[in-house]
């Protein structure tokens, strides 16, 4: 056990560096800018014409939701996704990779308001998005800085992360809040098995980076009656607008094979008793 828990200390760590020292070449979102004369005057726009302010309404454009995540993949790929290869070259275990995942956001981030983190011309942003790239230099392995941000920082960063790391993701949009969902119908310990109707069935679970102890597959409870809409992301080299959304058509619990298993026993039980008696 003690040389299990070593290798894995030390791929972990061998992942963390190795996407340290990749050099990054620029940021995707290099400028941002008001646009005056419309509905968004006093919101924030950046140089892909995304509104940073605004989350947008069922993947209404300009909205961040879900189009943001196109900034940091396909030819904008930077060191968002260079960290998911890092885990896919070092993780050959595909759940044991995802769990990787999810503890390295958690450990290099934390939770924080966007009007306590963000401000512009002097104003505090009561919401910006940050794409995962920017999300992903502003935490510092070296000097041990870890960075804020809110539910959509934290989506943006597992989803490129995931999909640099070879797995199919979809961005989740609930009411007041964001979250990630990736395909990994194997993983047996998660809630909820999800259906979003895309045609592939049973086998999305939910990544919330939120909170620092949250385990894969966890969908919350707030979340658990499919009252929101999933977003399939693609490694696409376009910069691909309005994807089409799903409502999910199910979540199916795991079965608890622990009470099954009782209860089997205790009728088989009562069965052979019934018999003696009758003998």
């Amino acid at each position: 056990m003690t040389h299990v828990r070593y290798l894995s200390l030390f791929l972990l760590l061998s992942a963390s560096a190795i996407a340290f020292i990749k050099t990054a070449s620029a940021f995707p979102a290099s400028s941002f800018h008001q646009q005056a004369g419309d509905l968004f005057t006093n919101d924030w726009f950046d140089n892909w014409g995304i509104d940073r302010n605004d989350a947008g309404t069922y993947g209404e454009f300009p909205g961040y939701l879900p189009d943001l995540a196109n900034e940091t993949l396909g030819s904008n790929k930077e060191l968002a996704y260079s960290i998911g290869e890092s885990f896919q070259n070092n993780y050959e275990s595909k759940t044991d990779r995802a769990v990787a995942i999810l503890k390295y956001v958690q450990t290099w981030t934390y939770y924080a308001y966007d009007s306590d983190t963000f401000v512009r011309n002097g104003a505090a942003q009561d919401e910006w998005a940050q794409n995962a790239d920017e999300f992903a230099h502003a935490f510092n392995q070296t000097t041990g800085a870890t960075a804020p941000g809110d539910c959509e920082d934290m989506a943006f960063l597992c989803c490129a992360i995931y999909v640099g790391a070879g797995f199919d993701t979809a961005i989740i949009d609930a009411t007041d809040h964001c979250a990630l969902l990736i395909w990994l119908p194997e993983f047996s310990n998660a809630n909820k098995y999800w259906d979003i109707g895309d045609g592939r069935g049973t086998g999305w679970i939910w990544v919330e980076a939120t909170g620092s102890q949250n385990p894969l597959g966890w969908t919350p409870d707030d979340f658990q009656d499919g009252g929101w809409t999933a977003y399939p992301i693609t490694n696409s080299s376009q910069f691909v607008t309005n994807p089409e959304g799903f409502q999910p058509n199910s979540g199916s619990a795991p079965a608890d094979f622990d009470i099954l298993g009782i209860i089997v026993v205790l009728v088989v039980a009562m069965i052979l008793l019934f018999i003696r008696s009758k003998i």
